[in-house]
């Protein structure tokens, strides 16, 4: 018997990882693919099996027995295709970012609450393996006294990327390189760090000016629990196309870790007990075929897993629409602390 009844709303880079999560769970039907192109939806859908396509999300909600859409349109419209699904009585899954104004992403949140719908935002590296497991580490008191934690992330965008109609537009993207490509790392440290505060921070378009109206480059300064001091960095502007690394110290261990495709532990010094576990990790780690650009990893199968368990029997979601929310919240005060909101 079918639980859940899905629906793909935007055919984009990132729906293809949508399709491949849903598509192989038992009990699970996707039957719609959306786009504001029919071409992109009916190319879509012929591309994974899926039955029905359209360009009208109004038909698509329309349908009684669908259960929950994927949202993965353009930024800008996060929030009001969030609010049509969940006013049409529709569990959502909404990408990256959440929504691109704090006070979108609040009524979003609200609405979600009141209607008693599962509401969840994309987390996928929170399900990768090596984070997964540091946060275990640090939950058991294995690196002691958190004081000191910091991410550089390099992803290289050409300017053709910023060529459509909402890369690289404060309307449409709401910011760039923080809240777009540096979006999951800086949740990574959020989830790593436990509550941030934003100290400072600087941005510019150091390179890419003449194609964005936002940042290229970006740094912040921050502070955590007992006083913890994180920095996190990203830029779009080098020639790498895609490369983390997220350093964790404390009084009794630090690791070094990123969440590239697959993510690995660098360095691990500590305990014996530390390092035990360290090597047991390490022997753990698989390289998966992503379903998607290799970036992306595999970590939406298991949230995607975890929002269809929500839905028919209320088991907890890790990445919880309150956490993104908060994360959402932290990266509009770095961009206040930067000079970019109003």
């Amino acid at each position: 018997m079918t639980s859940v009844v899905h629906a793909i709303v935007g055919c984009g880079r990132i729906a293809p990882n949508h399709a491949d999560g849903f598509g192989i769970l038992p009990d699970v039907e996707l039957r719609w693919a959306c786009d504001r192109d029919e071409t992109v939806a009916k190319a879509f859908a012929a591309k994974y099996g899926i039955p029905r396509f359209s360009a009208d999300l109004d038909e698509v909600l329309a349908d009684p027995e669908l259960t929950s859409v994927t949202v993965s349109v353009d930024h800008a419209q996060h929030a009001a295709v969030a609010e049509r699904a969940l006013r049409a009585g529709k569990h959502v899954l909404v990408e990256k970012p959440f929504t691109t104004r704090v006070s979108d992403a609040r009524a979003v949140v609200a609405l979600a609450q009141q209607s008693g719908l599962v509401l969840s935002v994309i987390s996928q590296h929170r399900y990768d393996a090596v984070v997964t497991a540091v946060r275990s580490w640090i939950d058991e008191g294995l690196l002691g006294t958190l004081t000191q934690a910091s991410v550089v992330q390099e992803s290289y965008r050409d300017r053709a990327y910023y060529s459509d109609y909402w890369h690289g537009t404060r309307e449409g993207e709401g910011g760039s390189a923080l809240i777009n490509q540096g979006y999951h790392s800086f949740d990574v440290l959020r989830l790593l760090c436990g509550d941030l505060t934003v100290t400072s921070a600087a941005s510019g378009a150091l390179a890419l000016g003449d194609v964005m109206e936002n940042e290229d480059t970006l740094a912040a300064l921050l502070r955590g629990p007992n006083g913890l001091i994180a920095t996190y960095a990203i830029t779009v502007t080098g020639t790498v196309e895609w490369r983390t690394r997220i350093g964790i110290t404390g009084t009794d261990g630090s690791v070094v870790i990123d969440i590239d495709q697959p993510g690995l532990l660098h360095f691990c010094a500590g305990s014996a007990e530390l390092l035990a576990r360290a090597e047991t990790l390490r022997s753990q780690l698989t390289v998966e075929p992503p379903p998607g650009t290799s970036y992306y990893g595999i970590g939406h199968r298991k949230q995607i897993a975890e929002f269809c368990a929500a839905i028919v029997d209320g088991t907890p979601i890790r990445a919880s629409a309150t956490e993104g929310l908060a994360t959402i919240e932290l990266i509009d005060a770095i961009y206040t602390a930067a000079g970019q909101r109003p």
